[in-house]
């Protein structure tokens, strides 16, 4: 089966969404059933690295193909939003069933596997069995109150939200689990270093990647990126500073627990209410002006 992700601009979720909707559409094909994925796939500024570089389908030999090949599915960054719509859009075989499909991409994530070179890297870090995570998803979803009008992302914290959020970290944390073994994951190196500090001063067991942060768009490696990815597969409880593609994918591979703080009634709630009707209001002139 060939895999083309040329179009898809955004980030490693958008990327993962596209090829478990392969993964999904090759195992509903019954009569045509492929072991071998060819995929081509480029780095981006939102995707500074390729997933064939750190992952494994399971079952599935990949192949990187170094031109592009014919693809009977086309994906790009909008149209790999996990829904029956875009089951139902993407679906390019009569004989394979909408709902089936949509039921089996959700299903798909669980075959994604870490490369073996991420896997000895999420090993040395030596968590304990019972684990938390603490994901603060910060650089391009955090904005400033006074620039609410310019919302783009349906998944935005606000300045006043992630300094509450900062300095109220461990009454946050006992509200949600006794759990003391904590593992930080952020794309912030400021931010990071505050909440260790933070968690190490009450004595909390504090696990975290010793990541190698850059002025770039994408602040951490793409190694980097997957061993935090994969060790919060390995916690009980994730707790989020916003419900973004990561949490999600994490979810549908392990159904873990997961705590979008973004979404939770707290002093907070009116600006999510506002905001997410300021992005419908979006959405509703752009189906005008079209």
């Amino acid at each position: 089966m060939i895999v083309d992700l040329a179009y898809i601009k955004s980030g490693f979720s958008d990327k993962l969404r596209a090829i478990t909707f392969h993964i999904a559409l090759n195992n509903l094909n019954l009569k045509n059933k492929s072991k071998i994925f060819y995929i081509y796939e480029r780095q981006t500024i939102e995707c500074p690295f390729r997933f064939i570089d750190y992952c494994k389908i399971k079952n599935i030999k990949i192949i990187q193909l170094k031109k592009r090949k014919k693809s009977s599915v086309i994906l790009n960054s909008y149209n790999t939003e996990l829904n029956l719509k875009n089951a139902i859009k993407n679906n390019p075989y009569k004989s394979i069933d909408n709902i089936s499909l949509f039921r089996e991409w959700k299903q798909s994530y669980k075959k994604i596997l870490p490369s073996k070179k991420i896997t000895l890297s999420v090993d040395k870090i030596k968590i304990p069995k019972k684990l938390i995570g603490i994901h603060l998803r910060t650089t391009d979803r955090t904005l400033k109150l006074k620039n609410m009008i310019n919302i783009q992302f349906q998944d935005t914290i606000y300045d006043i939200q992630l300094e509450y959020f900062k300095k109220n970290i461990i009454k946050i944390i006992k509200e949600n689990t006794s759990i003391n073994n904590i593992y930080v994951v952020s794309d912030s190196k400021e931010i990071k270093n505050y909440i260790i500090k933070r968690l190490e001063d009450k004595k909390y067991n504090v696990y975290y990647n010793n990541s190698i942060f850059t002025k770039k768009f994408r602040e951490t490696s793409g190694k980097d990126f997957l061993i935090d990815f994969f060790t919060l597969l390995k916690c009980e409880l994730i707790l989020s500073t916003v419900g973004a593609g990561v949490t999600q994918s994490i979810y549908l591979m392990k159904k873990k627990r997961i705590i979008n703080w973004n979404n939770k009634v707290n002093r907070f709630i009116f600006l999510r209410i506002l905001s997410l009707l300021l992005i419908l209001l979006k959405k509703i002139k752009k189906f005008f002006i079209f």
